[in-house]
Order: structure tokens, then C-alpha cells, then sequence
């Protein structure tokens, strides 16, 4: 992967890498989409445990209930939804889940997108060859990006733009005066790829995401969440090389609103 073509749509700059010696990054995900398909209705448990053997690196077996909600004039009612099958590495920082409708492959130690691809190639070939989704609908890559020391969170306007910080960027007269929770959100469009930032400060035990466990402190997050729809033939290459957009994209983004202040805090290197 590291000969492919780099997606910069918002620095320009396609010569500039950033490598941090500390990474802030909490969560990767990618998710992979097809429409309902009539063969899988039925019997998808012994689908999901021939797709399952297929992936030796993650031999924990898990299965996860959804639970849906309605809302009504009678009330909220609870109904049960599919079953999720969740497979996970021995260490548990490298997941793989698969449903009726998607395939996730997601990781709590990600250190590049080569490793990342290599991974997400073995499980899309399972999908392939187990599953048989004959097309896909939506491409999906994720980055949450979180800090929870307190002295990072009082200085973040020394690492990122003022922008990203929103409401943080205030600042009130009394000291007194702290900020509980805060949310930003902005969504882009670049031709056929969109990419949602959502960024701010979550109270004590509260997660952007439940893959990532919650600390007893505040933290502050930046999720780039970036994705891809359109209808194509499932082929693994091509959903790996739109993964890579969309990986580029989240990755660009991050170049454009950190500041020299977090490469110097974080290890940075070109």
C-alpha cells in the first residue's frame, strides 16, 4: 500500500507524513455495507462461524444481541433485533464483527493504515468466500481520537485550531467556571466521499463510542468519521482502495487542524 496514490483534499500537500511516537488515536474502525440479501434471512449463525474460521488471528468468540426502541403514544417499547457475531484477537485491541447487513473490522492499537489494510484484505476474502455479498452500498473508515490527562485538555488550544475547539474557545472571566460536556459538528462533501468531525469534551465515565472504554475523568475527542455510498460489486481490492480514500481524507483533516504545539507534544516527525 505505500506506492498508492495519497488523497489530500484539504492541506494539498501530498509529501508531508506525519508520525506520532504517542498516539492519541482511541479507536480505527472500518465498516463495510451491503444491502438485505435473500441468502442471508436464514441460518446466519453457521455463516458466521465458517467466516469466523476462516480468521485465526482472532479465536475469542462472542455473540451480541441488539436491542431496538420504539417510540409510541403507549410509551418506549423494547423489542430484540439481530444477533451480532464478534470475534477478537488474544490481547482484545483487534475486533472483527459481522451482521446480516455489514462486516467491522476495528482496532484499539493502531499504529498505520498498512497494517490496518493487510487485516481488513483477510477479512473482506472470508466475506468473499462465506458470506458471498455479491455487491456492497456504503464504505466506511473512523478515527476517534481522544485525551484524557486533564493538563493536555486545560492546553488544547496549544495544539489545535481554534475552529475545532467551539465553544472551548472561550473564555470566561471567572475560573470557576468549567465546561461539563461541549459538542461540535461539522460534515464535508468531496465528490463521492463525506466526512463528519464531531469534536468535544464528554463528561467523567462517558465514551464517544461504546468499543472504547470510558475513563473516570473528563476527556476531549476528535471523531473523523468518513464514508463512502454508492453501489458497486463486492471486490476486495476496490473496497480496500476506497478504504484508502477515505483513511486519506480523516488523516488530511487531522493534518489541517492540529498545530506544531501537538507534533511537539506528541512525537511528531515527517
Amino acid at each position: 500500500m505505500a506506492d498508492r496514490e495519497r488523497f489530500r483534499p484539504f492541506t494539498g500537500d501530498t509529501s508531508k507524513s506525519i508520525r506520532l511516537q504517542s498516539n492519541p488515536l482511541a479507536l480505527v474502525l472500518s465498516q463495510v455495507r451491503w444491502p438485505e440479501l435473500a441468502h442471508l434471512q436464514t441460518n446466519l449463525k453457521a455463516t458466521a462461524l465458517n467466516f469466523g474460521s476462516a480468521l485465526p488471528d482472532y479465536p475469542i468468540y462472542e455473540e451480541i444481541q441488539e436491542v431496538g426502541y420504539q417510540i409510541t403514544p403507549d410509551g418506549v417499547h423494547q423489542s430484540v433485533g439481530d444477533t451480532i457475531y464478534r470475534w477478537a484477537s488474544v490481547d482484545r485491541t483487534w475486533h472483527v464483527m459481522l451482521g446480516r447487513r455489514f462486516v467491522s473490522l476495528y482496532s484499539t492499537s493502531y499504529v498505520a493504515f498498512d497494517e490496518f489494510s493487510e487485516r481488513l484484505v483477510k477479512v473482506l476474502e472470508s466475506v468473499h468466500t462465506h458470506v458471498r455479498a455479491p455487491l456492497i452500498e456504503r464504505v466506511g473508515v473512523r478515527y476517534v481520537n481522544r485525551l484524557d490527562d486533564t493538563a493536555l485538555i486545560s492546553r488544547l488550544s496549544e495544539y489545535v485550531c481554534p475552529e475545532v475547539l467551539g465553544y472551548l474557545s472561550l473564555t470566561p472571566a471567572s475560573p470557576d467556571v468549567n465546561v461539563v460536556s461541549s459538542a461540535n459538528q461539522v460534515r464535508y462533501a468531496i465528490g463521492d466521499v463525506n466526512l463528519q468531525v464531531r469534536s468535544g469534551v464528554l463528561p467523567p465515565n462517558e465514551t464517544a463510542d461504546p468499543a472504547i472504554p470510558p475513563v473516570p475523568g473528563p476527556s476531549w475527542v476528535l471523531d473523523l468519521d468518513a464514508s463512502s455510498e454508492q453501489f458497486e460489486p463486492f471486490d476486495v481490492q476496490s473496497i480496500v482502495t476506497r478504504a484508502g480514500k477515505l483513511s486519506d481524507a480523516a488523516y488530511d483533516y487531522f493534518k489541517l487542524v492540529i498545530t506544531d504545539g501537538f507534533l511537539r507534544e506528541f512525537g511528531g516527525n515527517e
